[in-house]
């Protein structure tokens, strides 16, 4: 789930995600690919890049992949979401972060606890999805907040929203200071995964997946200005494959990595959030 690509070396992209085992329970692991041609595996994983969080701990129940980055060459940032499971509620899901010092092989928490912890406007959810560095040093992050609970046909869903804010060092951030950039449409009850990257201009786009009531689950780029206000457009990047096909009911959580060989690519879930696999488009001018 939630595909995050990072270019490890010149002829490599490490496609970070979570990998659900038998139990349905999440750890993160990586596929390396062509660079030039991603549909080339060149080697996977054989053993979680990070490891459950302690019994009791926020993420002692899996977690997926939030965002990558690169902030020096020996040190690549891995944020990701934990989960929790308690008593009175379906799940808990708070960011956390670990770093790597040998390019990706292997990482180490900064601390046991959440970046990213619960608010009252995320008392279920405060999941990290995308962040940037600033020409200031300083690091924006794109985030989804749960707030509540949806019934449908007696099954809940988790509802969310997009949310935006700023840290002085990327570790630390101050939940009071963000502000909401993307709520659910009137036909939709949640939105996330906010996928945010700076474009040539200096100008950003976003992209992030929602679902409906009647269970429409479908992606949408979003343009801005400054990274902070976001209008959504009518861009239809990822059409649904053809029936039957492994990406023919939907197609979501898109993340897009733009390459030092001068190709831009989205990589992608396919059906049931990603239980049938990942893909990956290119994007072209």
């Amino acid at each position: 789930m939630t595909p995050c690509p990072w270019q490890r070396d010149a002829d490599t992209i490490r496609l970070f995600g979570g990998m659900r085992d038998d139990q349905g329970i999440s750890r993160i692991g990586w596929v390396d690919v062509d660079a030039s041609d991603p549909l080339q595996v060149k080697a996977v994983s054989e053993q979680p890049a990070i490891g459950l969080g302690a019994p009791g701990m926020f993420d002692d129940n899996g977690m997926i992949l939030g965002d990558v980055l690169e902030v020096a060459e020996d040190e690549l940032r891995l944020y990701y979401v934990g989960f929790q499971l308690v008593e009175k509620a379906k799940f808990l899901a708070f960011s956390g972060l670990a770093i790597s010092r040998d390019r990706g092989d292997s990482f180490e928490r900064v601390q046991q606890t959440p970046v990213i912890d619960r608010c009252p406007e995320g008392a279920f959810i405060g999941a990290l999805h995308s962040i940037a560095t600033l020409p200031d040093g300083s690091y924006r992050a794109w985030i989804s907040r749960g707030f509540g609970w949806q019934d449908i046909g007696g099954r809940l869903f988790p509802q969310y929203d997009c949310w935006t804010l700023t840290s002085e060092d990327g570790v630390r951030f101050d939940n009071a200071t963000a502000q909401r950039i993307i709520p659910p449409a009137p036909e939709e009850y949640r939105i996330g995964r906010p996928r945010a990257n700076q474009l040539p201009d200096g100008s950003w786009e976003l992209r992030a997946t929602s679902d409906t009531l009647s269970k429409q689950y479908a992606s949408f780029r979003f343009t801005s200005p400054d990274g902070v206000s976001f209008a959504r457009t009518s861009d239809e990047e990822l059409p649904r494959g053809t029936a039957g096909s492994w990406d023919g009911e939907m197609t979501c959580y898109p993340a897009r990595i733009d390459t030092t060989q001068g190709r831009s690519f989205l990589f992608y879930n396919g059906n049931n959030m990603g239980a049938t696999g990942v893909g990956v488009a290119m994007l072209e001018d």
